[in-house]
């Protein structure tokens, strides 16, 4: 019999010239949540 894979978990952040608070905020979730695949979406920002 196969095993069940593992549930993958992944985050996703919308931004808008968010260029100062955003890195906080990956470190945050990486730090909470490790085995998470983070993605930043820029929503057409200008930073």
């Amino acid at each position: 019999m196969s095993e069940t894979p593992s549930p993958r978990i992944a985050v996703l952040l919308p931004c808008y010239n968010e260029e100062h608070a955003i890195s906080s905020v990956v470190h945050g979730f990486k730090k909470a949540i490790p085995e998470a695949t983070i993605y930043v979406y820029g929503n057409n920002s200008s930073d």
